[in-house]
């Protein structure tokens, strides 16, 4: 799987949608130029989250500048007018960045050193 990253400025943040008996959910993001864009148009951009990566929009707000990370999906349908084929833009991944550029994820903390008893060896046993 080829993977593509988007920034920008979230327009919209949809609801979970179910579909068909077994349950298949998915939900839409709609994603605008990034605050650095020299593009003068708009271009909005529709990204689709699906199954368990809905969750993953609960804390987007619309204004949220925003990191994607997407792959592009395609499929034919063979319907009554003939063949048409579908492209879909689908989310795995979503950070919510700062104006500075970084990232509101949290950073991890480095594991505390572990404890070493006081008794154990003398600056002057030193090898060095």
């Amino acid at each position: 799987m080829v993977s593509y990253e988007y920034k920008g400025v979230v327009e919209e943040v949809g609801e979970t949608k179910s579909f068909g008996a077994n349950g298949f959910t998915k939900r839409e993001l709609i994603v605008g130029n990034d605050v650095d864009s020299t593009n003068k148009y708009p271009n909005p951009v529709l990204f689709t989250f699906k199954k368990d990566n809905c969750n993953l929009l609960d804390s987007v707000k619309k204004g949220d500048r925003v990191n994607i990370r997407f792959s592009i999906d395609g499929r034919r349908w063979d319907g009554p007018n003939g063949v048409r084929y579908f492209t879909d833009l689908t989310g795995w991944k979503i950070d919510v960045i700062n104006a500075d550029g970084s990232s509101t994820e949290p950073v991890p903390q480095p594991a505390e050193a572990p404890d070493i008893p006081a008794d154990v060896g003398d600056a002057d046993d030193l090898p060095f």
